[in-house]
């Protein structure tokens, strides 16, 4: 499932929720209509409301016949509240008061269908639950000490303000283990989520795993497993280079990956702890090639010793 179809799917629901709640409100009213002095006044406000629509809004005579509305609706609640009726069942129960479950405001996204597909893209991406890092949880100290680093989450920030108009929309992150590749891939991903981008987030190892089980898969099947990984917005691929290398089918995959992404101008960003020149040994120069297409994408080392082993030190 893409993203435009999780909003459809989102928008979907939401329809859904409101069509029950309005459903639930005339059951009510049909149940209170049982009521032989409510149903009088009932009958009253529905032929006034009639009336009411063959009237300029701002007349004299609507303001008179909206003036009976009132009077009937709480003769209406009086009559109910003395039979002991629940007068808050007639009300159409919307779950988000600012849309009323339509999942807009003025033309505008409302926030609750914002939460909707945010949340239904990580369950889609599935590795997502993953993620325990934001750009509110960097360690200002650390940056501090360390100026390259500091330049890389700035260039960070500026890359998720831009998306998807990125000149270069693909990075590689290339350092040590522990110099702060992982923590910022996290970052990217989850301010990119926030804004309501698809985005997967796995390892090369389980990349490599899904392509096999699709590839081993039904031709049928092929496409929904497939899917996050060639149609998301952008797809982090953590840790390339730690994933078994099984030559001829790893190398196919991930060339086919990564030339499709491109072709499909869709982003991607990878980390490895392995240099260029190991990158080409590992993977040969095709793959390296791509991986490092310069009119597409942007190289940053990450220099330094581990931070992780920094942090239990001090």
């Amino acid at each position: 499932m893409n993203k435009k179809q999780i909003i459809q799917d989102e928008l979907y629901k939401l329809d859904l929720k409101r069509s029950q709640a309005e459903i639930a409100a005339v059951a009510a009213l049909r149940c209170a209509r049982e009521i032989a002095e409510f149903r009088e006044i009932d009958d009253k406000v529905r032929a006034l409301k009639l009336q009411l629509a063959k009237f300029e809004p701002n007349s004299t005579k609507a303001a008179d016949i909206k003036k009976q509305l009132a009077q009937l609706d709480k003769q209406g609640k009086q009559i109910l509240k003395k039979h002991k009726f629940d007068i808050s069942t007639l009300a159409v129960k919307h779950d988000c008061p600012k849309c009323n479950d339509t999942g807009f405001v003025d033309g505008v996204i409302c926030d609750c269908l914002k939460h909707n597909v945010q949340q239904a893209l990580i369950k889609q991406c599935g590795l997502n639950n993953k993620l325990n890092f934001d750009f509110s949880k960097s360690d200002e100290k650390v940056l501090a000490d360390n100026p390259q680093l500091s330049k890389a989450y700035r260039f960070a920030h500026k890359y998720c303000e831009n998306f998807p108009n990125n000149k270069e929309s693909n990075l590689v992150f290339y350092g040590e283990v522990g110099t702060g590749k992982t923590f910022l891939l996290e970052c990217i991903a989850n301010e990119l989520m926030k804004r309501l981008n698809y985005v997967v987030f796995s390892t090369a190892y389980d990349i490599n795993k899904t392509m096999i089980k699709a590839f081993n898969s039904p031709f049928s099947e092929r496409d929904t497993i497939l899917a996050p990984l060639f149609e998301s917005d952008l797809l982090i691929i953590d840790d390339l280079g730690t994933e078994p290398l099984y030559h001829e089918s790893t190398l196919t995959n991930l060339f086919t990956l990564i030339n499709e992404r491109q072709r499909n101008n869709l982003a991607m960003i990878v980390s490895t702890n392995l240099t260029p020149d190991q990158i080409n040994e590992r993977y040969g120069n095709r793959i390296k090639s791509r991986l490092f297409n310069q009119n597409i994408t942007i190289t940053i080392p990450f220099l330094g010793s581990d931070l992780r082993l920094k942090k239990k030190m001090s």
